[in-house]
């Protein structure tokens, strides 16, 4: 299982994050990194790219073999 997760930085005065969530649970890793990459795509699309502050990945919820 794999947890959709963002990040929201600070940079200044020195990089921290401030807040974590957990989007969505999937159960590949490849079906995260697909729901990743269509989240960046729709923002673009409507003229709200995601703003550099924010990051976004896959994290493995459990050791997953083969990862």
């Amino acid at each position: 299982m794999w947890l959709l997760m963002t990040i929201h930085l600070v940079f200044v005065p020195e990089p921290h994050v401030v807040h974590t969530e957990i989007v969505e649970i999937m159960a590949s890793k490849e079906k995260c990194e697909e729901k990743v990459q269509w989240i960046f795509d729709e923002a673009d699309k409507r003229g709200m790219p995601v703003p550099p502050e924010i990051n976004m990945g896959c994290v493995p919820l459990n050791k997953v073999k083969g990862a």
